[in-house]
């Protein structure tokens, strides 16, 4: 059977997914494609026929990959949506917001980019989730948080449990070797709890707000500017530009002189085939003058 399981996640997905799935021995992965009218994420429709397919074909879908904030683009899948239709079909739904995962400190984002995630008392059909504190939550290298749903923490749990007699008491019932793969782990929630201690909601909601507008004013020059345009929306703290009409050759000369000049550090990547530069805006004390 292990040969008929099938992992499914967009082409916007992070390349740990493709990871996971060498270390877990699935061999089966699709990657789904995604369109820029759809500003990169997942359609439903387009999950749905492939799980259809794979099933029809005699193998076994088992997980989905949905993504909060791509690497790319800081796409954002419909992640209720996609859950429901892959908890129809048996697969576990994984929700990966490594970077935009801290926005959901923020209320006014929640029913945006996080439906189905945090409604207390409605529906959830995600099994698990994971963001990471050391990308935009102020907390050194490396943090990575990881929930997943009651009731699935069990099967989780005996997926990797391996426990010898000398193991086998009561202080160990909650041993997080059987939650991961290393058999040891460092102290890491110590350091976000400092943190969360330090600042407190109301100073990390005021921190995570400033990158966003800085953002935003950014994007804005960009879409006034005749000569650039705007590969995907601005979300969270991520602006995709490029130079309009431009070929991709040009648009990398342009971004290894703006590196090469020592003043400033964008990164780049491609989507739909164009060459693409980013700006983002994360730094602890990133001021408007910077951006």
């Amino acid at each position: 059977d292990k040969l008929r399981l099938v992992a499914y996640a967009s082409d916007q997905a992070h390349s740990c997914f493709r990871k996971a799935c060498l270390i877990a021995g699935v061999e089966q992965v699709r990657v789904l494609p995604t369109r820029q009218e759809e500003h990169w994420a997942l359609r439903p429709e387009v999950l749905e026929s492939a799980l259809a397919a794979d099933l029809s074909s005699g193998l076994l879908p088992c997980f989905l990959l949905a993504t909060i904030g791509t690497t790319s683009s800081c796409a954002v899948d419909p992640v209720a949506q996609l859950a429901e239709l892959a908890e129809s079909y048996g697969v576990w739904t994984h929700v990966d917001a490594a970077y935009a995962g801290a926005a959901a400190l923020l209320p006014e984002l929640r029913p945006l980019h996080f439906s189905g995630l945090l409604q207390p008392g409605g529906p959830c059909h995600v099994a698990s989730l994971s963001f990471n504190p050391h990308k935009w939550l102020l907390t050194n290298f490396d943090c990575c948080t990881l929930w997943v749903v009651r009731g699935q923490g069990g099967h989780l749990k005996r997926a990797l449990s391996l426990t010898p007699v000398y193991l086998q008491a009561a202080g160990n019932s909650l041993d997080y070797k059987d939650w991961q793969i290393p058999l040891g782990r460092r102290f890491r929630s110590l350091k976000l709890y400092f943190v969360l201690r330090m600042y407190g909601a109301t100073a990390l909601r005021t921190y995570l707000r400033h990158h966003m507008a800085l953002a935003q004013w950014f994007a804005a020059a960009v879409a006034a500017d005749p000569r650039f345009e705007l590969a995907a929306p601005q979300r969270f703290g991520l602006v995709c530009f490029r130079l309009r009409g431009a070929p991709n050759s040009l648009n990398t000369a342009l971004l290894e002189a703006l590196n090469g000049s020592g003043a400033v550090l964008l990164s780049h990547t491609v989507l739909g085939g164009r060459y693409t530069l980013r700006l983002a805006v994360g730094g602890a004390y990133t001021q408007l003058a910077h951006v």
